[in-house]
């Protein structure tokens, strides 16, 4: 129990008193923390983590790039964006925690993704229903196979965006 004790203490006590300080500090030269008690809570998460909305239909074809062989009127796309309506909140946070590592949007929603979120065209070596998308974070790119079908689609996107969470890969 004390060695519990003692590693709890490490980790979000005095093992993290000097970081704590040195962000507080910080934080204060920018934005004084006595300003701070005028937010109520909601508001500062709101400010610090981003946005809970995630995305509403009409915004996907504003503020989605697509690019290295898909189009607007690519079937692949119009059968993405279709899902992507279809996703309900958790799927939502999932794909984009999936596609931009944060499963919240920025304050300003999908416009104030930068760079702009990019879906592009993937080559598969085999079948096109084998390979999953995947995707660069840091530069939000999705690059999604072209599905035989829509139903396949979702499958693999839902898979992809549930089971791969944590992973690191190169591609």
């Amino acid at each position: 129990m004390e060695y519990i004790i003692l590693i709890v203490d490490a980790t979000t006590k005095s093992g993290i008193s000097r970081q704590m300080e040195a962000f507080k500090s910080g934080f204060d030269q920018v934005l004084s923390v006595q300003h701070l008690k005028v937010f109520i809570e909601g508001e500062l998460e709101l400010i610090l983590c981003g946005e809970h909305a995630l995305w509403n239909s009409g915004e996907l074809l504003d503020h989605i790039k697509f690019d290295h062989g898909y189009t607007i009127s690519s079937p692949p796309i119009v059968d993405l964006l279709e899902i992507m309506r279809e996703f309900n909140r958790g799927q939502q946070r999932a794909f984009l925690q999936f596609v931009t590592a944060p499963p919240r949007l920025p304050t300003g929603g999908l416009a104030s993704l930068n760079p702009k979120l990019t879906i592009v065209r993937k080559h598969c070596v085999k079948w096109i229903d084998a390979d999953l998308p995947s995707v660069m974070t840091c530069a939000k790119y999705m690059k999604l196979p072209p599905y035989s079908t829509k139903k396949v689609m979702k499958e693999k996107l839902l898979y992809a965006i549930t089971e791969e969470q944590g992973s690191f890969h190169l591609s």
